[in-house]
């Protein structure tokens, strides 16, 4: 397997960085364009990387701005676009790099937030997404007053920071969990209002746009997952009635089903998958 890293500049200067994993010969079966999750990084995911090359894919991934080696205030955006434009412009280069591949977006989380909100967009330009794990409803910890003072709030100071994340309920291994405490790229504090509103903002247009999808698509969600709601998948698996859906849901796993005790089951479904759809 070939490893490769560089940077590129964003639409406003941000340096946003990006790396690869490819097969050390012939051409990739497809394209897979990682998309990583709040707070983290793109090098958490070598091992998903690694499945994904052994079966025949290339994987590209950037570090969002504001996370891992991208530049930018950490954890923190003023709009969603900004994370759709830098996905844009990073999608067209990888394309460009193996042209005639299918190019799939894996998002985790966030990302798989991040990745549904450009599917959306550009359909024609992906030929699946794979959610895992998908930042798609708004907890019940958000009541309807405390959704308008959390907006209220990215209004007039964005870089506020509310509110922060359990990393107790990523995994239930506890070698899971020391590893992403003591990685110095993954960011632990408390998440900005501008970035907790746009994402908010994203998931409450996106329930009337379900019908729109018209592609394969694949959801891998924990059923005791306490960072992004099961119910979020569930709807989308009820109301994308024109798109090939595929949904697993894991009995008792937290939010990193990539990162979970059973992660080797996790893999297979989704290389099978991708088999039976590119």
């Amino acid at each position: 397997m070939q490893h490769t890293e560089g940077t590129f500049p964003a639409f406003d200067g941000t340096s946003i960085h990006h790396q690869a994993w490819l097969p050390d010969a012939g051409d990739a079966r497809a394209v897979i364009v990682l998309v990583h999750g709040l707070g983290e990084h793109s090098g958490r995911y070598g091992h998903v990387a690694q499945a994904l090359v052994d079966a025949g894919h290339a994987v590209h991934a950037l570090d969002h701005r504001g996370h891992g080696k991208s530049s930018g205030k950490r954890a923190f955006v003023k709009h969603y676009d900004e994370f759709l434009r830098d996905l844009h412009q990073f999608r067209r280069m990888v394309a460009a790099e193996h042209p005639g591949a299918p190019l799939v977006l894996l998002g985790h989380s966030m990302g798989g937030n991040i990745a549904l909100g450009y599917t959306l967009a550009h359909q024609d330009g992906i030929a699946a997404p794979v959610l895992s794990g998908p930042a798609l409803e708004v907890g019940d910890d958000f009541s309807p007053l405390r959704l308008k003072l959390f907006a209220a709030i990215a209004k007039v100071a964005p870089g506020l920071r509310p509110q922060g994340l359990s990393d107790e309920a990523i995994s239930r291994d506890p070698a899971v969990v020391a590893a992403y405490r003591r990685d110095p790229l993954v960011f632990t504090g408390k998440i900005s209002a501008g970035l907790g509103a746009a994402l908010i903002g994203a998931m409450q247009t996106f329930p009337d746009r379900y019908e729109q999808l018209r592609l394969p698509i694949l959801v891998l969600h924990g059923t005791d997952d306490q960072l992004a709601d099961v119910a979020g998948s569930r709807e989308l698996e009820a109301r994308a009635v024109n798109a090939d859906l595929t949904a697993h849901y894991y009995e008792g796993l937290y939010h990193e089903v990539f990162n979970e005790p059973e992660q080797d089951r996790v893999l297979a479904d989704l290389t099978t998958w991708l088999d039976a759809h590119l």
